[in-house]
């Protein structure tokens, strides 16, 4: 027979919250990243300008320009996204210990 734990059935713990706010923040850009790279080219300009001064290599092999922070946003997207995967990963590894004492 197994032992009940002395946490309540409806409790979450720390590690919990922080695994799903990893796990939706890793989703919101699985979620946007698409989205920003098929509209890229509503947002840029063949030729630098005043506010598209950011060059982004297109998929063509040619160059846009962004404004900077959507041009320094979109080029952190990838690390962004395995940083996320990993402390998605990460924190779910936190809640599988059993508890001090049991095995």
């Amino acid at each position: 027979m197994q032992p009940f734990s002395s946490r309540s059935a409806g409790a979450i713990s720390v590690g919990e919250i922080l695994f799903f706010f990893v796990l939706l923040l890793f989703l919101i850009i699985v979620c946007v990243w698409p989205i920003l790279t098929w509209r890229i080219h509503h947002f840029s300009t063949w030729a630098p300008d005043a506010v598209h001064s950011y060059p982004v290599r297109d998929h063509s092999g040619g160059t846009v320009y962004l404004s900077p922070v959507l041009g320094k946003f979109y080029v952190s997207l990838p690390w962004l996204w395995g940083a996320l995967l990993a402390g998605t990963v990460l924190t779910g590894l936190l809640g599988t210990r059993p508890p001090v004492g049991q095995k």
